[in-house]
């Protein structure tokens, strides 16, 4: 589909987007092709609400909701935006919003709140699960907070020494050609063994960080993987497709869209 982007001027709002010019361009590149169309659209964390004035703006058809831990009051003419006060990982609450938001699911969901790992994982899979459209866009930003030591679960990065071991490497194709034989597959055992070696000489082989944010879109990424992880011959568990239908990951900011 071929369309003109419609820019987003964030700098006359109270936002913060206005200060990360890729978060704008990567809203642009995702955005445009609804913004003229009847969309609901939640966003959990709004600060003083300028976001939901500048999404509001932008989805001139548009209801806009916004969930946010501090009480605040906006002036809107329109009487298109709609507030709420509370926890991001208030299940209930959430379903409330949606119930009188988007009663046929959002159509955009943005979380700019806590960043912090645990709390986003339950507002996401919430969300994600029962009130996200199909083809419906969910936005996590600022999940860098994962390398900060100052933020609270976040854990600054340790570089790992990049090492190639030849030895290493043969004796890993060797473990793999036992894990394929005949014998592995006939005696269980002999799989177990190898597949269990096979762990070893690939244990932290590269640098892994998976604490606070950085964690959790790390699991992220093995959902979008989940049609591998299930595979009928080389996975485990039943075999299913990802509920992502794509995954776009750039610094600090991804969307997923649902299959």
């Amino acid at each position: 589909m071929n369309f003109d982007k419609k820019s987003i001027k964030a700098y006359s709002y109270d936002t913060d987007k206005a200060q990360h010019g890729r978060y704008l361009r990567n809203y642009e590149e995702h955005f445009s092709a609804l913004a003229n169309r009847d969309i609901r659209l939640l966003e959990l964390g709004v600060f003083h609400g300028g976001s939901l004035l500048l999404w509001r703006d932008y989805f001139e058809q548009g209801i806009i909701a916004g969930l946010d831990l501090n009480a605040l009051e906006i002036e809107d003419p329109s009487n298109r935006i709609r507030i709420y006060q509370g926890p991001q990982q208030d299940t209930a609450l959430l379903d409330r919003i949606s119930r009188e938001c988007a009663p046929d699911g959002f159509d955009i969901i943005i979380d700019d709140c806590s960043h912090v790992g645990e709390l986003t994982r339950i507002s996401f899979w919430h969300l994600f699960e029962n009130h996200l459209k199909s083809g419906g866009l969910y936005v996590i930003e600022d999940w860098g907070t994962g390398y900060w030591d100052s933020w609270p679960d976040g854990v600054r990065y340790r570089e790992k020494p990049r090492r190639f071991s030849p030895r290493r490497h043969r004796l890993a194709r060797a473990v793999t050609r036992l894990n394929n034989s005949k014998a592995a597959q006939n005696v269980s055992l002999v799989k177990t063994i190898a597949s269990r070696m096979k762990r070893m000489l690939q244990w932290r082989r590269f640098a892994n960080h998976d604490f606070g944010m950085v964690g959790f879109v790390k699991e992220l990424i093995d959902e979008l993987g989940m049609a591998d992880i299930t595979h009928s011959e080389h996975g485990i568990g039943a075999q299913r497709e990802s509920r992502f239908r794509e995954m776009y990951l750039s610094p600090s900011h991804l969307f997923i869209t649902k299959a």
